[in-house]
């Protein structure tokens, strides 16, 4: 394996170690000597002593003390050190030279870790294989934890790093309700002792071991893993038919064991969910705890044989069964918040044919949705989320006040303060996920808008089954959110006034400002867009709208001019091959061929908070590209007009019927131009938009 050192190991690592010493550096032994092990061309340097004192007196530059360094060189070479020059070379490399230039592991085949000299693996190298395995899993999974530790921590409070918590598992075990860790042995002998004897011994054993407490003649073995079932060892002495009897009903005390092991996993980071279930297992841990101490009073009055035992730990022995399988499911995944609830309903709903274990989970499945759906209800009533462990669905990632920020905020507000956390999501709410987002915004704006939130609905949420029985209660919350905010909207916020306003300018309905407009601006628009002046274009624009009708809408001051970097066919082809392979060239940002005015011009609209929540960049951005079409089909039949002017005067001449056909050619031209403008505006545009002001007058009376 180490065909190439030219050094014994032992001898090797001396040196490298003098040389490290001496050095003062980071570097590590082993790092080296991995190096050197990898190197093919260890040993075959032709280096001169001088070459080699070189290198020496530049590595002492970098030592902590050059002085001992030097010293240290001079002494390995005076006692003809092998392979010394080389080893300095290989120090300089690691140490000297820049990250891009430093020394790299020579690109060699991987060594077998096992096996014989053809690389083969046999029958025998197989445990050594499994070892190296599991402790790569193990620090692996360390790594894991650690990255999980480190995100934990970054979620408490600054005063938790202040509290001094004592680790009571560490510092107390005896606290615990489980089984000690160590294992305990068996300390006395059932020989020679009657079996009617040996039953009431064994009754009491048991007892003790179902409540985790080891006993004398049967004890507990230590577990690997948190969630692993225990086992445990009987005396021998015992007779074998009460031994098989007790086998029976020790995975109970194994099934116990889980449990309170996971109850004592959980810490007080754990979240709300889980603690809520650990306080549900408890309550059940209760009954069994009655059932225990009725059962020692049983034994304690001599009316409790073995067989009694049995057929009363039976029907527990199932519910623990149960918990086991419920709380092993969670631990071993480690799941937290909304995950811990889509286990538990899972559970619930593959248990359908037992009605006593889907009891038990259905129990625990509702105590744990409790402080979920307290948070959920919070949200669709009252916009606020109240979730100091990240477990709800919605995490809020605002992190300063709408007032600092600027007036592209809003825009983008549905999108970036609230956002849905899919692996929070428990299962049984999954189809309302939407509905349940949008509820909460909606209310949020309300109260950033100054306005009180009465909560109108009393009644709670609570887990089911039955999807339709909470279902209802988002539903309704739901839609007074969205009608609170549509009449804040339309009373307040006068949100029609502003769709009459986007009408009037984008939908081109005020017919004359744009012939105004377009009169004012045709020379200014027909040049390059570089030679475009926009405060021009900006003052022609305030000019227009005020001599127009246009001068009577309250909005006309929030118009403003603006010059797109490309033509509407580009930005719509851009727009499709979004999601598509099609139309590949548009989704690199080429340089378009320079453009007129006419075909980069749009209107723009400052639109203030929460209106901006409705007319918001994209449906800006959508308005702006029916403009440019319009605004593009009105400016052709501008053309045509003024080549019919033109035409005019060739019917002076004797020879006007010359040009009837190109006369008709326009005619036909003019005439396609109109029909079509008159289609997009009259039997598209208008009726969809009589449609949307239907739709709100009926929401608002409603």
């Amino acid at each position: 394996m180490y065909q190439n050192w030219i050094l014994p190991r032992d001898k090797m690592q001396s040196t490298i170690k003098e040389l490290l010493d001496a050095l003062g550096c980071n570097l590590e032994a082993d790092t080296v000597l991995d190096y050197i092990q990898n190197d093919p061309n260890y040993g075959n340097s032709s280096l001169t002593i001088k070459q080699a004192n070189e290198y020496a007196q530049r590595l002492a530059l970098k030592a902590s003390n050059a002085k001992v360094f030097l010293k240290k060189y001079e002494d390995l070479k005076n006692r003809n050190t092998d392979n010394l020059s080389d080893m300095v070379v290989l120090f300089y490399k690691l140490v000297c030279e820049d990250k891009k230039t430093r020394i790299s592991k020579p690109k060699v085949a991987p060594k077998p870790i096992v096996g014989d000299n053809k690389h083969q693996i046999t029958k025998d190298d197989l445990p050594q294989i499994k070892d190296k395995l599991l402790k790569a899993v193990d620090e692996s999974k360390k790594l894991v934890m650690k990255s999980f530790e480190e995100k934990e921590s970054k979620l408490r409070p600054n005063w938790y790093s202040s509290l001094d918590l004592p680790n009571w598992q560490k510092d107390h075990p005896a606290m615990s309700w489980d089984f000690p860790k160590e294992p305990v042995p068996i300390v006395a002998s059932l020989a020679g002792i009657p079996i009617a004897s040996q039953e009431n011994i064994i009754i009491e054993e048991l007892l003790y071991v179902f409540s985790g407490i080891p006993g004398n003649f049967i004890v507990h073995q230590p577990v690997k893993d948190t969630f692993d079932a225990r086992t445990f060892l009987i005396s021998e002495d015992l007779d074998d038919a009460l031994k098989q009897i007790v086998q029976q009903m020790l995975p109970l005390a194994s099934n116990y064991s889980i449990v309170r092991r996971f109850i004592e996993s959980c810490d007080m980071w754990s979240g709300q969910v889980l603690h809520a279930l650990v306080a549900g297992i408890e309550v059940l841990l209760k009954d069994y705890y009655t059932m225990l101490a009725q059962l020692e009073t049983e034994q304690m009055s001599s009316n409790l044989t073995l067989q009694k035992l049995w057929y009363f730990v039976l029907p527990t022995m199932h519910t623990m069964q149960v918990l086991a399988a419920i709380v092993t499911s969670i631990g071993k995944s480690e799941l937290r918040g909304g995950a811990v609830l889509t286990v538990l309903h899972e559970k619930t709903n593959t248990l359908m044919g037992d009605a006593r274990a889907q009891e038990i989970s259905l129990f625990l499945t509702e105590r744990a949705c409790r402080p979920y759906l307290y948070i959920l209800d919070q949200w669709i009533h009252k916009g606020t989320v109240i979730d100091p462990f990240q477990e709800f669905m919605i995490e809020d990632n605002e992190l300063i006040n709408k007032e600092e920020l600027p007036v592209d905020y809003s825009a983008d507000y549905w999108e970036k303060r609230y956002c849905i956390q899919r692996d929070r999501v428990p299962k049984f709410l999954e189809k309302f996920t939407d509905i349940i987002l949008r509820t909460g915004k909606y209310l949020n704006v309300i109260s950033q808008c100054g306005k009180s939130i009465t909560k109108l609905n009393t009644e709670e949420i609570k887990y089911s089954l039955r999807e339709q029985n909470y279902g209802a209660l988002i539903q309704k919350a739901y839609s007074f959110a969205s009608k609170s905010l549509l009449e804040l909207l339309l009373k307040e916020y006068d949100l029609m006034g502003r769709l009459k306003s986007v009408k009037n300018y984008f939908l081109m309905s005020q017919g004359d400002f744009i012939v105004q407009f377009m009169d004012a601006t045709e020379q200014e628009l027909s040049k390059k867009i570089d030679d475009i002046i926009p405060s021009k274009l900006e003052s022609l624009l305030g000019l227009c709208l005020r001599l127009s009708a246009a001068s009577h809408d309250p909005y006309n001051e929030d118009m403003r001019v603006e010059l797109l970097p490309y033509d509407l066919q580009f930005q719509m082809f851009k727009i499709l091959s979004i999601e598509t392979k099609d139309e590949k060239e548009y989704k690199q940002n080429k340089e378009c061929p320079p453009l007129s005015g006419i075909e980069t011009f749009s209107f723009g609209m400052e639109v203030k908070w929460p209106v901006s929540l409705i007319l918001n960049h994209k449906a800006i951005a959508c308005y702006q590209m029916i403009f440019r079409h319009l605004f593009y089909c009105k400016h052709v039949e501008r053309l045509l007009c003024r080549v019919w002017l033109y035409n005019k005067v060739v019917k002076r001449f004797s020879e006007a019927r010359l040009y009837a056909d190109a006369f008709a050619l326009r005619q036909r031209m003019l005439s396609c131009v109109q029909h079509l403008q008159y289609y997009m505006c009259v039997e598209v545009i208008e009726p969809s938009w009589c449609q949307l002001i239907q739709s709100l007058d009926n929401v608002r009376h409603h």
